[in-house]
């Protein structure tokens, strides 16, 4: 038996909207399963191409390659089966901010109800565009797929990074990719300190995650969360960066590496990360539209959001919005 927490982001690149981060947890009864083998042993429940997302099928993919312009359907279809095999939501409809409270945990709550567009006004109905009688029926098809095969989603858990606190963050460490490894660790040190109470046999937990910022040397930010462990260097390179940790109950592997999302739990991880950004950017929208009527949305990508920062500007100004709690800096 082994665990594995798989990491991704959405949202790193834009000057707008904030950055999202998901780790996903997971655990492998068959020692003869391996990471890479854990699409074919849940077909033909889940299915990694959207074209396929019907009947019981349960898309879990990068997201790049399910998110499709006008419709969160196929993202849907993945996450809210995820969430009700998890035992986290029903078929009935969930509010916007109680879904990223739910996924996001009660630490930055009232962060979250603070941004100047989550407002009444911009919550929705979710999932807005999964019919809500499909989640319960695609959750037990995902449940009792995993269980057939002794592969458990046992958890999944986000940070959604608002501009002041990524600003912050990243000046804090003068590093907006050392700020996002950062922001991982937070995440699977949650999950690890979950494992260390609940998990009495001997055990090893593989973390995989994307590379951040192109970096190759992650040593000295895993010696600064887990101040307690002993790593070592298994490799460190632009393909992979590898370390081990080997506990007397608890073997911990981290790998960094590009393309992650290859491997289903990283897959789930970026499809969270990307939804989560998406409907925040929603709201996000749907506000500025409020004030600014006809105003053309926007993803927050650096060109486009140079249109939009000058489209603004004036309205910001009347409102007295600092650009703290509105524009990236890097």
């Amino acid at each position: 038996m082994y665990y594995l927490i798989g990491t991704d982001e959405a949202g790193y690149g834009p000057n707008l909207g904030p950055l999202a981060v998901t780790a996903t947890l997971w655990r492998v009864e068959d020692d003869a399963l391996s990471p890479e083998t854990l699409f074919d042993a849940l077909r033909p429940v889940v299915v990694t191409s959207p074209g396929r997302g019907k009947g019981l099928e349960v898309p879990i993919a990068d997201s790049k390659k399910l998110h499709r312009h006008g419709t969160l359907e196929p993202l849907e279809r993945g996450i809210f089966a995820s969430l009700n095999a998890l035992g986290l939501v029903t078929d009935e409809p969930v509010e916007t901010a109680s879904l990223c409270d739910l996924i996001c945990g009660p630490e930055f709550a009232q962060e979250r109800r603070s941004v100047i567009w989550h407002t009444p006004e911009t919550e929705e109905k979710l999932p807005r565009d999964l019919p809500r009688a499909r989640v319960a029926e695609l959750g037990s098809a995902l449940r009792e797929t995993m269980e057939k095969t002794g592969v458990r989603l046992c958890g999944i858990r986000s940070e959604l990074v608002f501009p002041r606190r990524f600003n912050d963050g990243v000046e804090a460490v003068d590093s907006k990719g050392v700020f996002l490894s950062d922001t991982t660790l937070i995440l699977i040190v949650r999950f690890w300190n979950e494992l260390l109470q609940n998990v009495r046999k001997k055990a090893e937990v593989r973390v995989f995650c994307d590379k951040h910022g192109g970096r190759n040397f992650y040593l000295p930010t895993l010696m600064d969360f887990f101040p307690a462990l002993p790593f070592c260097v298994v490799e460190e390179g632009r393909a992979a960066s590898e370390y081990v940790h080997y506990g007397e109950r608890i073997d911990l592997r981290i790998r960094f590496q590009a393309k992650g999302e290859a491997l289903l739990p990283v897959a789930l991880a970026s499809m969270v990360s990307k939804y989560l950004r998406e409907i925040s950017m929603d709201r996000f929208n749907a506000w500025w539209l409020s004030q600014i009527p006809g105003l053309t949305p926007t993803a927050g990508y650096p060109l486009d959001a140079k249109r939009f920062r000058e489209e603004i500007s004036e309205k910001m100004q009347e409102l007295k919005i600092d650009w703290r709690e509105m524009w990236r800096n890097r």
